[in-house]
């Protein structure tokens, strides 16, 4: 039989065996279920616009994540677009020029493919025709589902965010829900009310682009849905206004976020399959009080240190390091990857800037803006992602301090007398030479691990006799990976 054919029988058997979406893993529910096994998610994606702008080429993109062991990205579907950030904002604010970055979510005119189709109007903000909300696009039904297809064929899975803060009025001016950009006659809003339920015809066509989008990506099983990206910043941010000073998650922000969360359930409720939905509660933390019953997943921006996780874990959900800040940078990424997901997180998605326009290959290749290569930080993450699969997380639990060293952070999971492994990261001061660690009684093989490269740079035996035994700690810079298991 020929290979080809034979990997059709494959898939066959698998589709009629009923595959299901990725999951809440069983036996623990902070982590994952999908593709038959356990499963964390650690990635260093692009920036949200591979499906909505027709320039990047995400096939090569995918092409990266596959061969680092990525296995997942993130989206954005099209009603959130960026301009010149912050173009708006006072003099003494930060500002960006999207070409110059190469960003993915700033459409050159011309290229932006939305969920809706173009009216015969002329003056879209952005080049072309307005668009009509009461029509959908082809063309871009075809790209998405084509996107998770070829994410799907490598393993990776696809975070769809339906709704982002638009930050500024420039950002809101790209948008096609925007009253200038379609010939709907939705509601004239300012760019900090567009998710109140005020404002009913626009409420409506956020609806009606939710039921088509969750409709047409039913039979993937490589999906879970975002209802809005950083909702904590809808009425603003201190960038653009100076009165807002803090992140604002307010019960009618609450509310508007259920409303699409339960337009996602009763869509899916004649559909064969059911997807997971994660809401994005704060930037850096917050202890959840209130969480919403028909969602799953808890993502955080910026979640270092992983204090977020452990205020967390007795809501027995998955939770999220949704995006970082300096994708590049490194050190930086290894020690908040290896934090988070030591404390018990499940995903570690790192905003990676190299991804560009014009090159998803991530080595810099664009033939004008800014220029980076990834190569570094994708090495470094892929370790982390390794030393999971090699791990039996789903076993574990995050340790108590019980488990501390003086001068040294750590972060650690444990299957109790048989296997750890813990995050070391050099903190003020020196650190002892011989730490007493607690152990059942019984013989442990000890291994130091460089996390930058996954080399083994000390490997011992050691016995512990009185629930408890001497380990000795190798001199090191910034971090090291501590492994012990039992004999």
């Amino acid at each position: 039989m020929k290979k080809s054919l034979i990997v059709q029988v494959v898939l066959c058997f698998y589709f009629a065996a009923g595959a299901q979406p990725i999951s809440l893993c069983r036996d623990n529910p902070h982590y994952f279920f999908y593709n038959g096994k356990p499963t964390v998610l650690i990635t260093s994606a692009e920036h949200y616009g591979a499906v909505i702008n027709s320039t990047p080429e995400y096939k090569k993109y995918f092409d990266v994540l596959q061969q680092h062991h990525f296995n997942l990205t993130r989206i954005f579907t099209g009603s959130y677009l960026e301009s010149n950030y912050y173009q708006d904002a006072p003099d003494s604010a930060r500002k960006l020029n999207w070409e110059e970055e190469q960003n993915t979510l700033s459409v050159r005119p011309g290229k932006l493919i939305a969920p809706w189709a173009r009216s015969n109007v002329q003056g879209y903000i952005n080049s072309g025709n307005k668009f009509d909300l009461d029509r959908w696009d082809a063309q871009y039904f075809l790209r998405l589902r084509d996107f998770c297809r070829e994410a799907s064929s490598r393993g990776i899975v696809v975070e769809i965010v339906l709704f982002s803060a638009n930050y500024s009025p420039s950002n809101w001016m790209n948008s096609p829900l925007n009253q200038q950009n379609n010939v709907n006659q939705t509601e004239d809003v300012p760019y900090n009310q567009v998710y109140l339920s005020s404002y009913k015809k626009l409420a409506a066509y956020q609806l009606t682009m939710v039921s088509k989008i969750v409709d047409e990506l039913n039979p993937f099983d490589n999906v879970y849905y975002e209802i809005c990206n950083e909702p904590y910043w809808l009425k603003g941010i201190p960038e653009v206004d100076p009165s807002v000073h803090e992140q604002q998650v307010t019960p009618e922000i609450y509310k508007w976020q259920h409303a699409i969360a339960v337009r996602i359930t009763q869509t899916e409720q004649k559909l064969p399959k059911k997807h997971l939905i994660a809401q994005n509660f704060a930037n850096t933390y917050m202890k959840v009080e209130n969480m919403d019953n028909v969602v799953s997943i808890l993502n955080f921006h910026y979640a270092y240190p992983p204090k977020t996780v452990t205020d967390n874990l007795s809501l027995n959900k998955p939770i999220s390091f949704d995006e970082t800040n300096e994708g590049l940078n490194t050190a930086e990424k290894r020690k908040e990857a290896w934090a988070f997901m030591m404390a018990g997180g499940a995903v570690y998605n790192n905003l990676d800037w190299s991804f560009a326009n014009d090159d998803m290959t991530g080595m810099g290749l664009n033939t004008s803006g800014r220029k980076r290569i990834g190569t570094d930080v994708w090495d470094q993450l892929e370790v982390l992602q390794k030393a999971m699969a090699d791990y039996s997380f789903i076993k574990a639990t995050p340790l108590d301090t019980t488990y501390k060293i003086s001068g040294i952070d750590l972060y650690g999971l444990g299957i109790k007398g048989k296997d750890y492994m813990m995050y070391c990261v050099k903190s003020k001061g020196g650190y002892p030479k011989i730490w007493n660690c607690s152990l059942p009684r019984g013989k442990y093989l000890i291994k130091w691990i460089d996390p930058s490269n996954g080399e083994i740079t000390q490997r011992k035996i050691v016995k512990s006799a009185n629930d408890s035994a001497e380990i000795t700690v190798p001199t090191f810079d910034k971090d090291q990976v501590l492994r012990i298991k039992r004999l």
